[in-house]
């Protein structure tokens, strides 16, 4: 049996399991249909990105994750631990889900950190497409001037090399020996 075969065979026992297409066509139809993250169309302008980037909840987001992320949010846990351990001011397994708490919010900034820069990378890849596409705008209007200058060469050659032909033949052509004034003759 070859590799394709047993790919075949495999694609087949997927589709008969009930798990549709197979992977390389499902590889396929995102390359034919890609999307940008966060459910932006194709064709986004890197402004649209950049107002998610820069909108209330990002904002927030970006405060906390920054916050949480320095070393005086170690040093607060540090005095809000001892304290608590010292004076015990209500049971420990409500401290333990108040902790699990602020685990599943540090966890959920964490990720909304990873989309913000996500988003950030997205803004500057659709920048960078946008310049390229600028850049090859602006090659092409330049071979369209280049190739018109090379035009105007071309019929400026033409016209030098017609002009140089006449002159040659009005320099050959037989000179009219005779005066036509008859005072000067004597």
């Amino acid at each position: 049996m070859t590799v394709r075969q047993a790919q075949t065979i495999g694609s087949e026992a997927q589709v008969r399991r009930g798990h549709g297409e197979s992977n390389r066509t499902m590889r396929n139809k995102i390359k034919q249909n890609p999307i940008l993250p966060f459910g932006f169309p194709e064709g986004t302008k890197p402004e649209q990105v950049l107002k998610k980037i820069h909108s209330l909840e990002g904002r927030i987001a970006e405060f906390i994750t920054k916050w949480s992320g320095s070393v005086y949010f170690v040093y607060l846990h540090i005095v809000v631990f001892t304290l608590f351990f010292i004076f015990k001011p209500f049971d420990t397994s409500i401290f333990n889900i108040l902790l699990s708490l602020e685990a599943v919010f540090l966890a959920t900034f964490i990720m909304v950190s990873q989309n913000r820069q996500a988003l950030v990378e997205t803004y500057r890849e659709l920048e960078e497409e946008q310049e390229e596409q600028e850049e090859e705008k602006e090659q092409e209007e330049l071979e369209e001037d280049v190739e018109d200058i090379q035009k105007d060469l071309d019929e400026i050659k033409n016209a030098v090399s017609i002009i140089s032909s006449k002159i040659e033949s009005i320099e050959k052509s037989p000179v009219s020996t005779t005066n036509k004034n008859p005072d000067l003759e004597t």
